[in-house]
C-alpha cells in the first residue's frame, strides 16, 4: 500500500484566490434575550452537520444553532429557545427533525419551522454522542454519566439504557444500522469494546496494537470499524470478526477527527499536521488534501452527495467548505469566536473594544449600529483585557502569555510593545493623566509602564496570583483580588503596600472601586459581594450571590448607586446602599467574565466564556 500511496496523484489546495467570506452583521440583533440590545460573536462552535437536502448546514455553538446557506455562506436562522450552550447533533433519516444536545439535555427542532419541537430530560452529564436509527423512530444518545440512552421519538421515553464504562475520557461511537455502540478508554488499553443495545450485551472486543486512539466511527451499513490514531493510520477493523482489513496512513500526526461519506465509499481525516485528506475506501487512493486552517481540526462533515466536505479547528472560529473534485476551498464562514474576556467602552462611549474573536484579534465597534470599526491584529496568544487611554486615543490590550500592545485607536497601529509579564494579563488601568499603564498578572506581580517609551518604571511583586486589578479614580492606590482569600492594596506612589481587605471564605475574583473612590466592591469564589470602606477598610455590606456561584466580574455604574455583578449566566444591578438586587439580566450560557458600563450609565457590556458580547439597555431600571 506505500508503494500505492508514493505513485498518488496529491491535490494539495492552498490557495485563497476566489474565495467567498462572509462577515454579515445583520445577526447581532437576532434573537436576543430581554434586556440586551446588541449581542457580538456567534460563539463557540461544537458541532457541524449538513442538512439532508445539501443547500444548508447547522452549527451548533455555545450560544444557540447557527443555520447558514451553504452556497453564500449566509445566516439564515439563530435557534436559541431553551438552549445552555449546544454540542452533537443529528438529522432525521425523515428529514423533519433536528436533535441536538444542550448540557444534559436533548432537543428536538422541527426543520421546515425552526420551532422547538420536544425536550428529553434522562441524562445527569454532557451528552457527547447523538444518532438517529436508520428509520428515524428513536434516538440513541451517549453521555458523560456513563449510559447510552435509546428513545422513541414519538413519546419521548427512555426504551432502554446500556451502563458501562465510558465517562468523558473515552472515545466512542454509535451505528444507527446495527444498533451497536463501540467503545475505547484513553489510557486503559489497546481495546475497542462492542456492545449491542438491545440485548445489552458485550459482543466483540477488537484489539487495535495502538494505546491512543483519538476517533472512531462505524461504516455508514454498520459492518467496519474505522479507527484514527496517534500514529497517523486510519484502521478498518470487520466489526463482525474484530479481523484488521486494512491501514491508511500518509503521515505520523495523529489523526483528530474523522467521517465516511454517505454510501461508504470515501472517507476523510483531519490530522495535528493540519491537513484534510478524502480517501477512496475500496481502493486505498489519496484522493486530495487540503490545506488552511491554522489549528487542530476538530469536525469534518461530507455533504449528503459526497461531493463537497466542511471543515472546523480548535478555535479557528471558521467554516472552511471544500470541493473534492477539484480540490479547492471555495468558501469560508466567519464571525464565530472563542471564549470572550476583556471589553471597554471609549471615554466618550462611541467606540467599544472586545476580545472574543477566535482569531486572536481585537475588534472596536460603533456601539450605537454594532458594526465593526477596526480589527487590530498582533497578538502571538488569546487577548484577555482591554482599556483606552483617558483621552481614548490609545488601547492597551494584555494577552494569555504576558504580551500587552499599545494602539492608536483612530489607526489601529500597533504603537508598543510591552514584554516582561509570564503570564495571563488579566487587567489594565491607566493613570488618570493617561502617562502609566499599570498591569495586573497571574504571575504574581503588578507592573508600571511609561506609556511614552514602553519600559517599566515599577514592578510590585505579590505572594499569590493577581485575578484583577482597579486603580483608585485619583491614582493613588492599586487594589487586587487574589488567590489567597484577601484584597490587596498599594499606594501608587511608593509601592508599598497600604493594607488588606480580610472577609472572603475563598480566593478573590474581582475588584472595583466606586467612581468616587469611597468604598470598593469585592467578589469571590465564596459566592458574595463585599463593599469596603476604603480609608478604614470597614466591612459596609455583603451581598449574597442568588445562585451561590462564583462572582467573576464586578463594575459600578457611574453615578456610584448600581454594582453589577456576573456569575453563571447572570448578571445582577444591586443597590449600594440597602444590597436589594434592581435588575437581574439573563442571556450568556455559561460564566460572565467582565463588566462595565457605558460612560453615561444607559448601558452595560458584558462577556462571557461563551465567547459573545452583549449589550444591555439599563435605562429601564
Amino acid at each position: 500500500m506505500k508503494k500505492l500511496i508514493r505513485h498518488l496523484k496529491l491535490i494539495v489546495s492552498i490557495s485563497l484566490l476566489s474565495i467567498s467570506i462572509c462577515y454579515s452583521q445583520n445577526h447581532t440583533k437576532w434573537q436576543l434575550p430581554e434586556g440586551a440590545i446588541h449581542r457580538f460573536g456567534k460563539g463557540i462552535i461544537r458541532d457541524i452537520k449538513y442538512f439532508p437536502d445539501g443547500n444548508r448546514i447547522a452549527v451548533t455553538t455555545s450560544i444557540g444553532i447557527w443555520i447558514y446557506d451553504v452556497q453564500t455562506g449566509n445566516e439564515i436562522a439563530l435557534l436559541t429557545d431553551g438552549i445552555n450552550g449546544t454540542s452533537v447533533l443529528d438529522f432525521s433519516p425523515k428529514d423533519d427533525i433536528l436533535a441536538c444536545a444542550s448540557d444534559n439535555n436533548i432537543q428536538l427542532w422541527n426543520i421546515a419551522e425552526f420551532k422547538l419541537h420536544d425536550i428529553f430530560t434522562g441524562h445527569t452529564s454532557d451528552i457527547n454522542s447523538l444518532v438517529f436509527t436508520q428509520n428515524g423512530d428513536k434516538l440513541i444518545s451517549g453521555s458523560t454519566d456513563s449510559t447510552v440512552k435509546v428513545w422513541d421519538i414519538a413519546t419521548g421515553r427512555v426504551e432502554s439504557t446500556l451502563v458501562g464504562r465510558w465517562n468523558s475520557k473515552n472515545t466512542i461511537a454509535i451505528s444507527p444500522i446495527t444498533q451497536q455502540i463501540a467503545s475505547y478508554i484513553l489510557s486503559d488499553s489497546e481495546t475497542i469494546q462492542i456492545w449491542h443495545l438491545e440485548t445489552r450485551e458485550q459482543i466483540k472486543s477488537i484489539s487495535t496494537n495502538v494505546t491512543a486512539l483519538y476517533n472512531m466511527l462505524f461504516s455508514p451499513d454498520g459492518s467496519k470499524m474505522a479507527v484514527g490514531n496517534s500514529k497517523g493510520e486510519i484502521q478498518f477493523f470487520d466489526v463482525q470478526s474484530g479481523n484488521l482489513l486494512k491501514t491508511l496512513t500518509d503521515n505520523n500526526r495523529s489523526i483528530s477527527t474523522l467521517d465516511y461519506s454517505e454510501k461508504g465509499l470515501y472517507i476523510a481525516s483531519g490530522s495535528t499536521d493540519l491537513i484534510i485528506r478524502v480517501w477512496a475506501v475500496e481502493t486505498e487512493m489519496l484522493l486530495s488534501a487540503f490545506v488552511g486552517h491554522k489549528d487542530r481540526i476538530t469536525k469534518i462533515r461530507f455533504s449528503p452527495d459526497g461531493r463537497s466536505l466542511a471543515s472546523t479547528s480548535a478555535g479557528g472560529g471558521i467554516i472552511n467548505f471544500w470541493n473534492i473534485g477539484s480540490g479547492k476551498r471555495v468558501l469560508t464562514i466567519t464571525g464565530h469566536t472563542n471564549y470572550s474576556r476583556g471589553v471597554a467602552f471609549s471615554p466618550d462611549g462611541k467606540i467599544i473594544a472586545s476580545t472574543e474573536m477566535a482569531d486572536e484579534s481585537i475588534t472596536l465597534r460603533n456601539v450605537i449600529n454594532g458594526k465593526i470599526k477596526k480589527k487590530l491584529i498582533g497578538h502571538n496568544s488569546r487577548p484577555y483585557s482591554v482599556n483606552f487611554s483617558p483621552n481614548g486615543k490609545i488601547l492597551a490590550s494584555g494577552s494569555l502569555y504576558g504580551q500587552i500592545l499599545l494602539w492608536d485607536v483612530d489607526t489601529g497601529d500597533r504603537l508598543k510593545l510591552l514584554t516582561g509579564h509570564t503570564g495571563i494579563v488579566n487587567s489594565l488601568a491607566f493613570s488618570p493623566n493617561g502617562n502609566t499603564l499599570i498591569s495586573g498578572c497571574r504571575d504574581q506581580s503588578i507592573t508600571f509602564w511609561d506609556v511614552e517609551t514602553g519600559k517599566r518604571r515599577n514592578r510590585i511583586s505579590s505572594n499569590t496570583s493577581i485575578r484583577e486589578i482597579s486603580l483608585s479614580p485619583n491614582g493613588d492606590v492599586v487594589a487586587a483580588a487574589t488567590d489567597d482569600q484577601t484584597i490587596q492594596m498599594w499606594d501608587t506612589n511608593t509601592v508599598l503596600p497600604k493594607g488588606e481587605l480580610v472577609g472572603h471564605r475563598e480566593q478573590g475574583a474581582s475588584v472595583a472601586f466606586s467612581p468616587d473612590g469611597s468604598i470598593i466592591a469585592t467578589g469571590s469564589f465564596d459566592n458574595t459581594i463585599k463593599i469596603w470602606d476604603v480609608e478604614s477598610g470597614n466591612l459596609l455590606n455583603s451581598f449574597s450571590e442568588p445562585t451561590r456561584k462564583n462572582t467573576y466580574s464586578l463594575a459600578f455604574s457611574p453615578d456610584g448607586n448600581i454594582i453589577a455583578s456576573g456569575s453563571l449566566k447572570v448578571i445582577r444591578l444591586w443597590d449600594v446602599n440597602t444590597g436589594r438586587i434592581k435588575k437581574t439580566f439573563v442571556g450568556h450560557t455559561t460564566w460572565v467574565r467582565s463588566l462595565m458600563f457605558s460612560p453615561d450609565g444607559r448601558m452595560l457590556a458584558s462577556t462571557s466564556s461563551d465567547g459573545s458580547v452583549i449589550l444591555w439597555d439599563v435605562t429601564k431600571i
